[in-house]
């Protein structure tokens, strides 16, 4: 078997826990067939299961497998004493392998398995997803093989839950992604083939972060599934592991935009390990900062400071850190000094307070202070931070929304991009998604409403103007 780039790039790197987000049609599965065959022709006591999502794959999987066993030489065929539709075995190595469908009644798993092939569980049943994994993985050794491999399918269910736990490292199971230009196959003639803008910010963005060169032919493929398919394309034949999942109607946020802004992805300049500038400060120009303040404990949210350029809407410096929220208010205060005496606009909530009263207790100049209606003194009241509330939330997140859409946020955060991806609606609320956060989004979106309101002098006309909506 001459094997494609993803199938041997898996077969050289797999480990005994591995879930693999794939490109469709890459030969992928066959590839695991391949190296998991080769187990079970030559070793004793092996103990294989297949499991796709319907009856159909099941069979051409099981069909693969007999077709290896078939084309092996004769004198190192292991003999079969018996075979049916679903199952092969192989008495003098005292091995077997079964294949069925996650669909099937009769599917059930009570014995210790050595390798473990689950197909396309995004497509599994939503009802049966979660335990049958847990009944089929509970009964491998560590010493055993697990391969759970998939087309996304949505920001749902249990295969996304599983490679994004994979992914952050929340698990001991290896995360791979599979592009579609991995598969040899993905080509389209191409004569005379030009690249419109938006395909050479494409190839760069693939060069950057695969160290891929695609040529006119991918390229002419890539338009051609585009026609056929629309935003599914980015489902079935993705370009990178976060906006292949955006088809889900409970996403927030557009996916095209988003698209977008993952193409433009820079890394910035890291001063420090928790400070990144795109844009050094403009003396004279007018800047405002978001703040989301956590707990600072070594595995929860983080606390982010997000710095935005008022006239050019440019996202230009951010503080992730996860510190105390005292030793974080004191890197607000540098980074905000040194971006012309930004505004400030810290959420009021929890460990909020802690960082307006370092700011208070600085006389920082330039906080911004909430108003609002005191019932009780019949008069407006001041109160510093920025708060979040059933009115305001709303406003944030469209304002985010639309500042996506329009492309008017200048932003080339890539953690922006993958939080906005990620955040959904569960019923009526807007959040992070299962296992996500939200923290740099959050101080964007403040930063945004302060921005809103800020007023500047419009150089040419010497008189003080405000932003448009």
């Amino acid at each position: 078997m001459v094997l494609w780039p993803s199938q041997r790039f898996y077969i050289e790197n797999r480990t005994h826990r591995d879930v693999c987000l794939k490109s469709r049609q890459t030969g992928f599965s066959t590839g695991v067939l391949a190296v998991n065959s080769h187990a079970l022709f030559t070793r004793p006591y092996q103990r294989h299961v297949i499991v796709t999502h319907d009856l159909e794959t099941s069979e051409y999987l099981f069909q693969s497998v007999q077709r290896f066993h078939r084309n092996l030489p004769e004198e190192i065929r292991p003999i079969t004493d018996w075979r049916s539709g679903h199952r092969m075995r192989f008495p003098k190595l005292d091995s077997y392998v079964y294949v069925d469908s996650a669909n099937s009644d009769t599917l059930g798993i009570g014995h210790t398995i050595s390798h473990a092939h689950l197909s396309e569980m995004a497509k599994w049943p939503s009802s049966r997803v979660e335990g049958l994994f847990a009944d089929i993985s509970q009964t491998v050794p560590q010493d055993g093989w697990i391969t759970v491999e998939s087309t996304p399918k949505g920001r749902v269910g249990g295969f996304y839950r599983l490679y994004e736990a994979a992914r952050r490292g929340d698990i001991n199971y290896k995360a791979f992604f599979f592009p579609w230009w991995w598969d040899v196959t993905c080509i389209r003639p191409a004569k005379n083939i030009q690249f419109t803008k938006e395909e050479q910010l494409f190839v760069s963005y693939v060069k950057q972060k695969d160290n891929s060169d695609l040529s006119p032919e991918q390229i002419a493929f890539r338009r051609e599934k585009i026609a056929e398919l629309g935003d599914l394309f980015y489902q079935e034949y993705p370009e990178n592991d976060i906006e292949c999942w955006l088809s889900s109607d409970v996403n927030v946020f557009d996916g095209l935009a988003i698209r977008r802004y993952l193409q433009q992805i820079q890394e910035g300049r890291r001063e420090s390990q928790h400070l990144t500038i795109w844009k050094d400060v403009i003396g004279g120009e007018k800047y405002v900062m978001g703040v989301d303040v956590a707990a600072g404990t070594a595995k929860g949210d983080w606390s982010v400071a997000s710095v935005i350029r008022c006239r050019t809407l440019e996202y230009v410096a951010c503080i992730r850190a996860r510190m105390p929220p005292d030793f974080f208010a004191e890197e607000v205060l540098r980074l905000a000094n040194r971006f012309n005496n930004a505004e400030i606009g810290v959420e009021r909530t929890g460990h909020g307070f802690t960082v307006l009263r370092v700011m208070l207790e600085n006389n920082y100049p330039n906080l911004y202070y909430h108003q609002d209606y005191d019932v009780i003194m019949g008069k407006m009241a001041s109160e510093p931070g920025w708060k979040t509330s059933v009115k305001t939330k709303p406003l944030m997140v469209d304002k985010m929304g639309i500042s996506l859409r329009s492309g008017d946020l200048v932003s080339w955060s890539e953690n922006l991009a993958e939080e906005a991806s990620k955040y959904i609606y569960d019923g009526q609320k807007a959040m992070a998604g299962p296992g996500a956060f939200d923290d740099e989004l959050d101080a964007v979106m403040i930063a945004l409403q302060l921005r809103e309101n800020a007023p500047i002098i419009e150089p040419n006309r010497h008189k003080v103007m405000h932003y448009a909506r």
